[in-house]
């Protein structure tokens, strides 16, 4: 008598998904502000019509006619497209520094990062870390750093994932519920290994009296195992509102606020799966920086921070020698990238290893940045949001239609699906995502092909990509840990872009 076997079935990956792009209610998708603008202005020429007659009252067509179209997507381009050529026209978008430049006495970081201020602190327990403060606003800015070396999900058993992006998700709903935070950011920068870093990392390691079999046994192993590999790291980086960690904007009671939150910042991400986590010091920020505009220069770096040196490079000489921005590409140094801008999230439902081909690090590309930028809400906000998210998805998803679109009813089951889970307690967060991906700027980097290979990665999972149009040197600044929080720096404020 034989005894049946017992068969398990293999865990359930969990899929994710339910994203929402924020919309005003509006006719035809034209926003708050547009369907105001169309109603008052039909209004305005029936009573100018009834009142002074015909030619006035088609001026006062016209003249609304141009106000609403100024309110639409359309016109946002034209603006994009004439900013960019007058900034080209005043000399804007080209940088250039060094002792024959404008700028040989001061920083050369380039546009408004050269306003930044490097700092440094030390958390409770005497670690030493980097802040950066932009002196944005009544009390500024100020940014703490993140280095995440992870080991990734390949090797792992299905619950430790899950419980890592449980984790992770513990720590964006911990974001909100901290009123100071106003961004964070996710920057994942991989770049190929020269070579010879292994070599440099082992003779700078080597004791003097080691026995020549231990002396022959290294040896071998650095001759044999591969001569280049990649560099994978991944930087968080906090952004908090000066004036809400002390009310009259104290540099040294901000600092001490800052370095509280450490120790909990460090703790959550590694339950988050980020490995070896470390803050970024003031010594090393400089030399990212640097890297990652002048890729060249990267092997000359790690050669100096082996042998000791710690200060490799100061602030002030973290920029680029000369940049120049085109429409759809950055020139620096010895680099040529193009900056992405998500336009649609995924369609579909993704499971954690879907965006390993974006993130992957590529022989194609020098450097390759992708930076998830997140703006928690607090509950309060997220409550209400939830609430007007819905009710803008019914609103447009039925505007005299005969029936409704399949799209839209799947924009109104998310929005309520949302809506309850933020009143079970859920925290909401606005996210976008930004790629840059910079090639040797000689015969060797081929940029079209780097493009290419981006972009196919990203429709792999239904995600819609735009290059930055004419804010190139923008978007590569916001795929940088230093903190640079895009709708700071706006020309049209927050809160009217939401209603257009």
């Amino acid at each position: 008598m034989t005894t049946p076997s017992k068969t398990t079935t293999p865990p359930e990956r969990r899929l994710y998904g339910n994203w929402v792009a924020s919309a005003s209610s509006g006719i035809a998708g034209t926003g708050t502000i547009g369907t105001i603008v169309l109603l008052g202005g039909a209004g305005l020429f029936m009573v100018v019509l009834l009142t002074a007659g015909w030619w006035p009252a088609v001026f006062v067509g016209l003249l609304g006619v141009a106000v609403f179209v100024a309110t639409t997507s359309t016109a946002r381009h034209v603006a994009r497209f004439v900013g960019f050529h007058a900034a080209r026209a005043s000399g804007e978008t080209q940088w250039r520094s060094g002792v024959f430049s404008r700028q040989s006495a001061g920083t050369r970081l380039p546009g408004m990062l050269g306003r930044l201020e490097l700092l440094e602190h030390a958390d409770p327990f005497g670690t030493p870390f980097a802040v950066i403060r932009n002196p944005h606003g009544e009390a500024g800015v100020w940014t703490l750093v993140v280095r995440c070396v992870a080991d990734g999900p390949w090797m792992q058993d299905q619950p430790q994932v899950d419980s890592w992006v449980a984790s992770y998700a513990g720590f964006l709903a911990g974001l909100g519920q901290d009123n100071a935070v106003i961004c964070a950011k996710a920057i994942t920068d991989t770049a190929p290994d020269p070579g010879g870093k292994l070599a440099m990392t082992v003779e700078a390691g080597r004791a003097a009296q080691a026995p020549s079999v231990a002396r022959q046994v290294i040896d071998q192993v650095v001759a044999t195992y591969p001569a280049a590999s990649s560099e994978n790291v991944t930087y968080v980086e906090v952004t908090y509102d000066g004036r809400s960690l002390s009310r009259k904007g104290n540099e040294a009671a901000i600092m001490v606020e800052l370095s509280r939150r450490v120790p909990g910042l460090r703790g959550r991400l590694e339950a988050a799966g980020g490995g070896a986590v470390s803050m970024v010091t003031k010594p090393e920020l400089p030399a990212l920086v640097r890297a990652a505009y002048d890729p060249a220069s990267q092997r000359f770096i790690e050669q100096a921070a082996l042998s000791g040196h710690r200060h490799v490079v100061e602030w002030a000489e973290a920029g680029p020698v000369a940049s120049q921005e085109a429409w759809d590409h950055l020139l620096h140094d010895s680099g040529k990238s193009i900056t992405w801008e998500m336009i649609e999230a995924p369609r579909s439902s993704v499971s954690e290893r879907s965006l390993t081909g974006l993130l992957a690090p590529s022989p194609e590309f020098a450097r390759k940045r992708v930076a998830l930028i997140y703006r928690p809400h607090s509950p309060a906000t997220a409550a209400s949001v939830s609430e007007s998210d819905v009710d803008t998805a019914v609103f447009n998803a039925d505007q005299g239609r005969k029936r409704v679109t399949a799209r839209a009813r799947l924009r109104v089951a998310a929005t309520e699906r949302s809506r309850d889970e933020v009143a079970s307690g859920a925290g909401m967060v606005r996210f976008s995502v930004l790629v840059t991906a910079t090639v040797p700027s000689g015969p060797t980097g081929d940029i079209d092909q780097a493009a290419a290979s981006i972009e196919g990665n990203a429709s792999a999972v239904l995600m819609r990509l735009r290059r930055c149009y004419g804010s190139q040197a923008a978007g590569f600044a916001a795929t940088l840990p230093v903190g640079f929080v895009p709708w700071l720096h706006t020309v049209v404020p927050d809160q009217i872009r939401e209603l257009l």
